[in-house]
């Protein structure tokens, strides 16, 4: 496992930040025109819409640890999301995988595995899910009038649907780059390795919808499936339609089994 980020790598991994940004700014800008062709507004649909146009697959998995995983069987690959991890977490691994479905060249003939605290190693695909969700964060911080630092980062959270360390990170490398806040670079330090454990009861306490930080245990095998199947009772004279089926199946057993062996590599 590569190493995640800590309050101790913060400024390491702002210095990577700033090498990657007009690429990352790049992508973010082409994905945009490439696949809102319908101006979706809401950056979690946009990222969920893209990635049922390809072949996503949504599933419980009961580890801690696992976010989702591509899934590469020869020219076909499968993003999976994991439903058992809260809202706001599913939404931004959604765009750290199409980061690697559409601008990844080194995933091949591999199972690639996204872990839900952030990795290092896995930088170029978080900053670019970053920049897909979060505004102008650092503004509305401050627009805030909560005296609580962790209230307000909460509500950060609320607003961009983005995780507590992805918030903190764009926080803390504007206070370091744009506004030499040292303030809120030293706040953001001393509360980076310490997420409040209930968040459910933190939304809740401030009035905020505390369905982002819950799972969605949603399972759906997208819509070939269901294409599959109504192929099947339109033309049950079609033989090969339940060849194709039965293909899909295999596929579908192969993903769970790809799944369940990296929930155990975790334990």
């Amino acid at each position: 496992m590569s190493d995640i980020i800590t309050s101790k790598n913060l400024d390491d991994i702002i210095e990577s930040n700033k090498k990657i940004r007009d690429d990352v700014i790049r992508l973010v800008n082409e994905t945009k025109v490439r696949f809102n062709t319908s101006v979706v507004t809401s950056a979690d649909r946009f990222a969920f819409k893209i990635l049922k146009e390809n072949n996503l697959i949504q599933m419980p998995v009961e580890d801690k640890y696992f976010g989702g995983a591509i899934i590469v069987k020869g020219n076909l690959r499968i993003p999976i999301i994991n439903t058992a991890q809260p809202r706001v977490y599913q939404y931004f691994v959604a765009w750290h995988e199409i980061y690697h479905l559409f601008y990844d060249n080194n995933i091949q003939n591999e199972t690639h595995e996204v872990k839900i605290d952030m990795e290092i190693n896995e930088r170029m695909a978080d900053y670019f899910a970053a920049n897909m969700i979060l505004g102008n964060v650092y503004d509305y911080y401050y627009s805030l009038e909560d005296e609580n630092f962790i209230d307000r980062i909460i509500k950060c959270m609320d607003v961009y649907k983005a995780p507590y360390k992805a918030v903190l990170i764009q926080l803390y490398e504007d206070a370091l780059l744009k506004y030499n806040d040292s303030n809120l670079k030293k706040s953001i330090l001393n509360n980076f390795d310490n997420q409040p454990e209930n968040l459910i009861g933190k939304f809740e306490e401030l009035g905020l919808d505390s369905e982002l930080v819950k799972p969605s245990y949603l399972f759906d095998t997208g819509d070939l499936e269901k294409r599959i199947v109504k192929n099947i009772k339109g033309n049950p004279e079609v033989t090969y339609h339940e060849d194709n089926y039965k293909h899909f199946l295999n596929i579908k057993r192969t993903v769970k089994k790809l799944v369940e062996d990296l929930s155990y590599d975790n334990r």
